[in-house]
């Protein structure tokens, strides 16, 4: 499940902010962004939970919106971790789908 990491700027209405709590993830995105040369504003919150904040322009939100999910997806794990057991799973499903379809055809 991705939790949404994006808000509006509370002070800002030409500005939207990106946030992440995983300092890997922020050096990933901040990295983006410098390669897209895009303007960002980077604020970690130090008195709190350690959150690293950056300030995009809504002009550029689309652009970031996609480097935002590009670094989620890089850091994001496997929904069925083990390799053996997702190989086991696909070969089942092929089967019930198999079976299903001569099921179907046989019937007519």
């Amino acid at each position: 499940m991705i939790l949404v990491n994006i808000k509006d700027h509370p002070t800002n209405q030409k500005k939207r902010v990106f946030f992440y709590k995983v300092i890997e993830q922020a050096d990933h995105f901040e990295n983006l962004l410098i390669q897209e040369e895009l303007y960002y504003e980077k604020q970690v919150d130090v008195e709190g939970d350690q959150t690293i904040y950056f300030g995009v322009r809504s002009s550029d939100f689309e652009r970031v919106k996609k480097l935002n999910y590009l670094t989620i997806g890089h850091f994001r794990k496997p929904f069925i971790p083990d390799k053996a057991f997702r190989i086991i799973l696909i070969v089942i499903s092929l089967l019930v789908l198999g079976l299903a379809i001569a099921g179907a055809l046989l019937s007519s």
